[in-house]
C-alpha cells in the first residue's frame, strides 16, 4: 500500500479517520484506477472541505471525486 496515502488518510478527526482509513484498507486495492486517483486527489483537500463533501452534502465539481464521495457516504 502506498505509504503516502496511509499518512494522508490519518486526519486526526475521528469521523474522517474512520471513513478514509476504512476505504483505504477495505476498498482501495480493488478500486478502478480512476477511483484510486480520485481518492488520492480527495486526500489533498483540507479537512473542512472533506467534511463538507462527506457529511454536509457539498457536491464536488470533479465528477470522479463526486462519485467517490457518494460511494464513501454509502459505506
Amino acid at each position: 500500500m502506498n505509504p503516502r496515502l496511509v499518512w494522508l488518510s490519518r486526519r486526526g478527526i475521528k469521523e474522517l479517520d474512520i471513513v478514509l482509513q476504512g476505504y483505504l484498507q477495505d476498498d482501495y486495492a480493488d478500486a478502478p484506477p480512476a477511483e484510486q486517483q480520485a481518492f488520492a486527489a480527495l486526500l489533498e483537500y483540507q479537512d473542512p472541505d472533506i467534511l463538507d463533501r462527506l457529511f454536509h452534502g457539498v457536491e464536488d465539481d470533479d465528477a470522479q471525486i463526486a462519485a467517490l464521495v457518494r460511494r464513501l457516504r454509502g459505506r
